[in-house]
């Protein structure tokens, strides 16, 4: 995924709002910018969600 810190900025969220669209804490949206965590999975597949980001086709 691009830099989500550039992705929530361009959307013009914050990091609160961010942490409520996809149904996590604010601690957690400020590791995942800081690179710190990853997201797992199913908040990953939220955040595509939020940013309206298509999946890759599968080969």
């Amino acid at each position: 995924m691009e830099n989500l810190k550039e992705l929530r900025k361009a959307a013009n969220l914050t990091q609160m709002d961010l942490a409520v669209k996809v149904g996590v804490s604010l601690m957690t949206i400020q590791l995942w910018e800081r690179k710190v965590t990853t997201p797992k999975e199913e908040n990953l597949n939220k955040l595509k969600e939020v940013f309206d980001i298509l999946p890759f086709a599968e080969e």
